[in-house]
């Protein structure tokens, strides 16, 4: 006899091994350590997008993620001397950086030649795990194009080109390298200012693959 019915053969399941493999959709978990604020530590995040920052001679990914309670936190993977870290971020707006900082402390990187160095004034508690007591300018500003997709898989477009929003980036670190003061600012004089934790990849406790294929 024909069976006029196929079965139907399962797909294989999507490993994720690594977490610079995630995809919108998939999840991970956060070691359950004061390292991090309270609304992150021990939490499951969701990928909720997936971006790039293309600079002259190479890029990084940049992974968008929710809380439950609808809180973002953005992650880059840096891979450095065969180690990998995760360089988790948040972004600040001006009265946070007046409170941390003061805005006349804050406005010298933007009025002197010179690398500048920053100290934190005040460590307010809801910053507190994202703060280091004193940052130095680690580099002369540069250009980034921001694209709002994912270029893992394909062909960066040619630097400069204008599929890429640009933006120019000042970057300030720590003495440990622990963490960074980000600052991009945009065509018309937007600015964004973020929050980097750098942590062990290892803080990355579990990573649970979503629907993408």
């Amino acid at each position: 006899m024909f069976s006029f019915f196929k079965s139907k053969k399962n797909k294989p399941e999507r490993q994720l091994n690594d977490a610079s493999q995630l995809k919108p959709g998939d999840m991970l978990q956060i070691i359950d350590s004061f390292a991090y604020p309270a609304w992150l530590k021990g939490q499951m995040l969701k990928v909720a997008d997936v971006q790039t920052y293309q600079y002259e001679r190479s890029s990084d990914t940049e992974f968008v993620l929710e809380t439950d309670s609808g809180q973002v936190v953005f992650l880059q993977i840096e891979k450095e001397d065969g180690e990998q870290w995760a360089n988790f971020s948040i972004k600040i707006q001006r009265d946070d950086v007046d409170a941390i900082f003061t805005l006349d402390e804050f406005s010298r990187i933007f009025d002197e030649e010179d690398l500048t160095h920053l100290k934190t004034s005040n460590k307010p508690e809801k910053f507190n795990q994202f703060l280091a007591n004193e940052y130095k300018q680690s580099e002369d500003p540069y250009v980034a194009y921001f694209h709002k997709q994912d270029f893992r898989n394909l062909a960066l477009p040619r630097y400069e080109s204008e599929s890429g929003e640009p933006c120019e980036m000042i970057c300030l670190e720590s003495p440990q390298e622990s963490h960074s003061l980000n600052i991009e600012i945009w065509d018309g004089g937007e600015t964004e200012i973020s929050l980097t934790l750098t942590r062990p990849i290892t803080d990355i406790v579990d990573l649970f693959p979503g629907n993408a294929t």
